[in-house]
């Protein structure tokens, strides 16, 4: 057995697990394997989890299998996997990725997943991943990786700069070298000047708050993060009011069938779709309704800014919390 049976990846960063994917599929001829993609929150998750790691293609690609968001799997469903975990399936490659926030710099492991014979065999084996994702420590090491894969020279001093304004996210990394390569043009030099198009860390760090929501992540956490911002004297309110509108307009056009009118990285367009369906026009339509009643609570003095981005965030996390 030259790989093993199954993977666990451990990282709250879904596009650092993505290209963690990617790297342990390269040394199996990647170009056999058919990427099969599968989310906790999907009412057939069961029968299409039975169906993707028992049933190999007789004539077709390898498959790998990634599920997605596992951390909030309930002990019965970790139980019903390990038949489908026995024995060794070459035509079958099972990635469990585990995204919740981690605790004290450790991932958060289910006691129940522990306690599974599987996940003491991958634990043995080294057949397990963990990376806690992109802080101000390792965003260099991240940065001089990216630049090198790219092309992209970084002036003295642009490396330093981009530490301090980047978003804690690799996926929002990426976006903006992406910007940056765009102006470095043939001679790949990214230079001082060319920051000014990189979007600033507090709008970006919202962002990431409202992914969290969307993933029905500790609503204390994104109050707590929030509030930092205010102490700091960010004002979070008006920009996180435009992200949402923003969001309630391309998940709006992907529910109603209008998916030509938007443009998404692939990766992002799927999340979307998926999230839109789950969510439907009419709780789509509820999004507008909560902005507009923070923004008019605080323009009539009804209520502090303070309190509308708490109410304002108290009703997305119902919003998108799964049913």
């Amino acid at each position: 057995m030259s790989r093993p049976g199954f993977y666990f990846c451990l990282c709250p960063d879904s596009g650092l697990l993505k290209r963690q994917i990617h790297k342990l599929l390269q040394p199996h001829d990647p170009d056999s394997w058919e990427i099969t993609t599968l989310w906790s929150d999907d009412a057939e998750l069961d029968q299409k989890l039975w169906k993707a790691l028992n049933i190999p293609n007789m004539m077709g690609p390898c498959r790998a299998v990634v599920i997605r968001n596992c951390h909030t799997f309930q002990e019965a469903r970790w139980k019903a996997l390990a038949p489908a975990l026995k024995g060794f399936k070459s035509g079958i490659w099972a990635f469990f990725c585990m995204e919740g926030e981690w605790d004290k710099k450790k991932p958060r492991v289910p006691a129940c997943l522990e306690k599974q014979k599987f996940y003491k065999i991958a634990r043995a084996k080294g057949w397990i991943w963990q990376f806690p994702g992109i802080n101000r420590q390792n965003l260099p090491r991240y940065l001089k990786q990216r630049a090198l894969e790219s092309g992209l020279v970084l002036e003295s001093g642009v490396q330093e700069k981009l530490v301090q304004i980047l978003p804690l996210d690799s996926r929002g990394v990426d976006q903006e070298l992406e910007k940056l390569l765009l102006l470095a043009g043939q001679s790949g030099m990214v230079l001082m000047e060319h920051l000014d198009v990189v979007e600033p860390r507090s709008h970006l760090d919202i962002f990431t708050q409202l992914q969290k929501i969307q993933q029905g992540q500790s609503i204390a956490r994104v109050w707590h993060k929030l509030f930092l911002d205010q102490q700091t004297g960010q004002d979070g309110l008006f920009p996180f009011m435009g992200l949402l509108l923003r969001e309630a307009r391309i998940l709006w056009h992907l529910a109603t069938g209008q998916e030509d009118k938007i443009y998404l990285y692939p990766g992002v367009r799927n999340e979307k779709i998926r999230l839109a369906g789950r969510l439907g026009p009419e709780k789509i339509a509820l999004m507008w309704d909560m902005v507009l009643e923070a923004e008019a609570g605080v323009k009539s003095g009804a209520v502090l800014q303070d309190q509308a981005l708490e109410n304002l965030t108290a009703g997305m996390y119902r919003l998108f919390r799964p049913d």
